[in-house]
């Protein structure tokens, strides 16, 4: 089977991760297996990229189903499909009847002569009840990887500078977690400005209650995270599940104040807050018009 193929059938496989809105690490580790297991390439990695970050539209959903259907024409393609997902329930703890069951419907799907759309959800359903029924659940170490290295972090930097730190660990985690998404906006052109940095101070303080003395250990924390890259996924995730929605409109203004902290807002920047903000599930919409109200401040 093609490469290009194998790419049609992992995007499809990443609209089933997304189905409740969110893919957990869980999840974004099973299509990772799906790229070992095909022997992809960095440039198909790079490619399947914006499919693991957010979620696309529901056009765009059934573009996909009706190309992999299309795609996999040949005995040969269907097979090599069939037996991957196979291998996958075959590699969980418990495979039921059901799901062995499922395996040999969705091969009779595969050898229809026509494809309805009433089938898409058929498949999707497939897909969720088959090998990603174990990826549903959240990853309890997800928070607590990612607290332990922050905590680690401001410890150091605590001990750098001298000063003690009065939050407690979830609230650094907090900050810290929130300041690197929004410290990737001033760093998305690889350079962290003045400005910038005054700007995410600004923010960080009126956004999150600490003794101002404590701000340069946390922005040197966080400064460092956006400096070295970090896993944008698994931030999201957290971020997800911390945040309301509403907070997460809110600090859409947040991501604009610091892209236009040095007058005005590149179109990089504009990609950087576009790309977390649709990850974070906030319509396009509300991205227009918070960028319009950020560009007319700037007037």
């Amino acid at each position: 089977m093609s490469c290009f193929k194998k790419l049609t059938f992992l995007k499809v496989m990443t609209t089933v991760a997304w189905a409740d809105g969110e893919m957990t690490h869980s999840e974004l580790n099973l299509l990772k297996s799906f790229i070992k297991k095909f022997d992809l390439d960095n440039n198909d990695v790079k490619e399947l990229k914006p499919y693991f970050e957010a979620p696309v539209s529901k056009t765009h959903q059934e573009e996909l189903f009706k190309q992999l259907i299309a795609e996999l024409s040949s005995v040969e393609d269907k097979q090599e499909i069939i037996q991957a997902m196979s291998q996958m329930t075959e590699g969980k703890k418990k495979t039921s009847a059901e799901e062995i069951s499922l395996v040999d419907q969705f091969t009779s799907w595969l050898k229809e002569a026509s494809f309805t759309a009433r089938s898409f959800g058929k498949v999707r359903n497939f897909f969720q009840r088959t090998i990603f029924v174990d990826a549903r659940a959240k990853d309890p170490e997800l928070e607590k990887y990612f607290k332990r290295k922050v905590i680690k972090k401001i410890e150091l930097q605590s001990a750098k500078q001298g000063r003690e730190i009065s939050l407690s660990d979830d609230e650094v985690y907090h900050i810290c977690l929130l300041g690197t998404l929004l410290a990737s906006v001033a760093q998305v052109d690889e350079i962290f400005e003045e400005v910038e940095e005054k700007a995410l101070k600004k923010v960080l303080q009126e956004s999150f209650s600490f003794p101002k003395e404590e701000l340069e250990i946390l922005f040197d924390v966080i400064a460092e995270q956006a400096r070295h890259g970090f896993d944008f996924h698994e931030v999201i995730t957290e971020a997800n599940q911390i945040l309301t929605y509403n907070e997460r409109v809110e600090m859409m203004g947040c991501f604009f104040a610091i892209a236009s902290a040095d007058g005005k807002i590149s179109s990089a920047e504009s990609e950087q807050i576009r790309k977390i903000t649709k990850a974070m599930h906030i319509p396009h919409q509300d991205f227009k018009e918070s960028k319009i109200r950020a560009l007319n401040g700037l007037q």
